[in-house]
Parts: C-alpha cells; sequence; structure tokens
C-alpha cells in the first residue's frame, strides 16, 4: 500500500488540486490520498469561504480518501508553523510514504539543500543572519539573503537572482518547510513537488483555459456575491463536484468572508489592554501599542489590517494576528498530538485501519470524545479549535438564518 500526504486549505478547491490529485495517482502510484487540511480559518489569517467539512467533502468527491484537520492554531500561523503542524500529522499516523506539495519550483532539490542549512544552521549561515538583523532588516528578509550568500560562497547556487527569487515565491516557501520539518523529525516520509502552472499564487484574474488561483476565484465571489449564479462563469475553473458545492452554499448564503469578522474583531480590541494583547501569537509590543493608538479609527477587519501595516509587518501577518486575538490563540503545541478525521471514502476502510495499527498519536472520529483521549498541549490544541469554529458557526447561522450547530453535533462526511 502506498500512501500520499497532502498539506493544503482548498479555499475553495480547483482545477489546480484536481492536477496534482491526479499526478499523485498516476505518476506516483498512490494507492491513497490523505489530505491535511485547514479547518475554518486559513493562513491568510481569515475566515475560509466554505466550511470546513463542505470543503472536505469537495476533496472526498473529487479523489481524496482521508481528510484530517490541521488545528487552528497552525491553520492561521506562519509558513513554519503551518507546515510543522501538517508534516507532524502526516508522520504522526504512520502509513505516509510521499508528501506531495505544489511549487513554483517544480525541482525537489533545491528545497532540500536549502532546509539541510535551516536545519544545522552552519556558522558562516548564522554570521550572515545576525549581520541582516543588526543591520534593521527584517527576520524574513535577513534570513533570504544570509541563505543565498551563504549557498553562493559554498558554491550551491550559480545564480543569486534565480535563487532570489525561488525564495520569495509563496508555495516555494512553503515547500522549503515542508522539507524543513522531515528533516527535523528524521521522517521517512519523501518529499515530492509538482509545478505549478497557471495563475501566480496571489492572481486574481480568472483568464479561461489557465489553472486559476484560490485567490482569484475568491475574488470572483466578493464581486459577485450580492445575487446568486448558476456558475456558468466558473466553469473550466473548478472540477464539477466542487463547483456544484460552492454554488449550493452561495445559493444559501453561506459563504463566508473577511467582512463578516468585522463586529466581532471589533468588540474584540476594545476588550484588551496592550499588556493583554502581548499574550496572543504573533502580537509583539509593538504591534499592540499601534493597536491601542489607531482601534478608535477601526472600521473593518480588513481595513484595520491595512492601517496597521509597515514596512516591517505585512498586512497577512498582521491579519494572522488579528486573527489571533479574536480566537484566543496564545501558541501553536509543539506537535499536534493528534489526528482529527473531518471525511473519509468508503474504500478507504483498509487505510483507517492501517492508520489506527501503525500511528503514534490518536485517530479522533467523534468531537465528543477528545476530551476523553487527549490531554495536555494536544487537548488545549482540540479545544482552541472546537471553540474557532464553533465561532464560525456563529458567522455562518447568522447569515443563512438557520440553527447554529455545535462542533460537537457535526458528523463525519463519508462518500
Amino acid at each position: 500500500m502506498k500512501t500520499a500526504g497532502i498539506i493544503a486549505e482548498y479555499n475553495p478547491f480547483h482545477n489546480g488540486h484536481q492536477r496534482q490529485l491526479s499526478f499523485v495517482r498516476e505518476q506516483l502510484g498512490a494507492d491513497y490520498i490523505i489530505a491535511v487540511m485547514s479547518g475554518d480559518f486559513v493562513q491568510r489569517g481569515t475566515p475560509a469561504l466554505l466550511p470546513k467539512h463542505v470543503r472536505a467533502e469537495a476533496a472526498l468527491r473529487c479523489g481524496v480518501d482521508l481528510v484530517l484537520e490541521l488545528p487552528v492554531s497552525a491553520s492561521g500561523a506562519s509558513a513554519e508553523l503551518f507546515a510543522r503542524c501538517g508534516v507532524d500529522i502526516l508522520d504522526g499516523i504512520g502509513v505516509t510514504d510521499v508528501l506531495c506539495f505544489g511549487s513554483e519550483e517544480g525541482e525537489i532539490p533545491l528545497f532540500l539543500k536549502t532546509a539541510e542549512i535551516l536545519q544545522a544552521e552552519p556558522e558562516t549561515y548564522r554570521k550572515l543572519l545576525k549581520g541582516g538583523l543588526k543591520s534593521g532588516l527584517s527576520f524574513p528578509l535577513a534570513r533570504s539573503m544570509a541563505l543565498s550568500a551563504y549557498m553562493y560562497q559554498e558554491e550551491m547556487i550559480s545564480d543569486h537572482d534565480a535563487y532570489d527569487q525561488f525564495l520569495t515565491e509563496p508555495n516555494n516557501i512553503l515547500g522549503i518547510e515542508y522539507c524543513k520539518a522531515l528533516l527535523h523529525r528524521k521522517s521517512r516520509i519523501r518529499p515530492v513537488t509538482l509545478k505549478r502552472i497557471g495563475a501566480g499564487y496571489h492572481e486574481q484574474a480568472l483568464i479561461k483555459e489557465t489553472a486559476p488561483s484560490a485567490s482569484g476565484i475568491r475574488s470572483w465571489l466578493k464581486g459577485n456575491r450580492a445575487g446568486h449564479f448558476t456558475g456558468t462563469a466558473l466553469n473550466g475553473f473548478l472540477p464539477e463536484a466542487s463547483l456544484k458545492l460552492l454554488i449550493s452554499s452561495q445559493q444559501n448564503n453561506s459563504l463566508v468572508f473577511e467582512k463578516d469578522l468585522d463586529l466581532l474583531l471589533a468588540y474584540c480590541l476594545f476588550s484588551e489592554t496592550q499588556e493583554s494583547l502581548c499574550q496572543y501569537l504573533d502580537v509583539s509590543s509593538e504591534l499592540a501599542s499601534r493597536i491601542i493608538r489607531m482601534r478608535n479609527q477601526y472600521s473593518g477587519f480588513l481595513q484595520f489590517a491595512a492601517l496597521l501595516k509597515t514596512k516591517e509587518l505585512t498586512q497577512t501577518r498582521i491579519q494572522r494576528a488579528l486573527l489571533h486575538i479574536l480566537l484566543h490563540i496564545r501558541s501553536v503545541p509543539d506537535v499536534p498530538g493528534y489526528a482529527r478525521v473531518l471525511g473519509f471514502r468508503k474504500s478507504a476502510a483498509p487505510l483507517l485501519s492501517a492508520i489506527k495499527r501503525e500511528g503514534n498519536i490518536p485517530l479522533i472520529t467523534k468531537a465528543a470524545d477528545a476530551s476523553r483521549i487527549l490531554s495536555g498541549q494536544a487537548l488545549r490544541a482540540f479545544d482552541e479549535t472546537v471553540f474557532a469554529s464553533n465561532i464560525y458557526g456563529t458567522l455562518l447561522s447568522a447569515k443563512n438564518k438557520k440553527p447554529f450547530v455545535h462542533e460537537y453535533q457535526k458528523p463525519v462526511v463519508i462518500i
């Protein structure tokens, strides 16, 4: 049995994701595909467009065999923590042979070379990094410059500019972190990458006959959310099963956008002091001070994140910090300590049996059982995720006028 893992958001599931599944089946020969998927909040520090169980169903109908949930403290964290937690889950279930990720690079050697440097942190690299930080560079920029200088000095690259570009691409950044996490765990999982084609990661336009970006699809939906749509405009960008679920959700007024956080975040910000804000993940004392000074100018989640943005802090980083305030997230556990099932295909029964037999972390299929099975950091991460999903659920209920359903009452999706 060969099993492939994918770490994803599927926000929403589109043709690029379908291409990856086809590659894993046809080129890697995987018998089973496991997706570790972000729950109701994603790495941009925003709510997911669709509820996690809907996105899990889309993934299953399009070819994934098992969907596991990434805890919310990791799903809304930095690339390093997002990748580390996803890898920990795939490694912890004991059956994963390969980890496949999309990238702008398309070849694995450069990812491994870079990850090895970051993992080992040789003395020359540390000095270059320290010099960059002393000169006032932000940590991400100082790290990129130190990596580039070190790789060139050691004759591991021949083209500074090409490597600098490699280090700026969003999927490449995640790929480096996946490889670093695998090295750190001394995992037997083999990393494989598939070159991304079509629209760029942040591309907003939808161009026919071109693989879309999830950002472009969400942008189109924001612009057309006032009325229902048949999906014609999105034909060719999402697989049929995913598109049907998206259309149904839109027609039921069940798409969630950043603006749906506006009032709730305002309440949270005015409930905090500068000292209490510093408890939350990604909130420095400087950012806490800016929030307190500027909160009277608050008019919405995205507006306030843009207002707080500085040369050192990107808007995405600030969105993550604001999300952590809203959800009361203080840290990411060293290891998640469990794997929660969101959905599976009936044909994957042998896979579930193998995980129960080979895994070294608990497999949670019923949310209400977690308090009996988990303890310590694992239980805290699970409880934070339940709280976040209940917040998301209340936002959804307010929009679609349907009864709120507690996280403990939501069934596993079975296809």
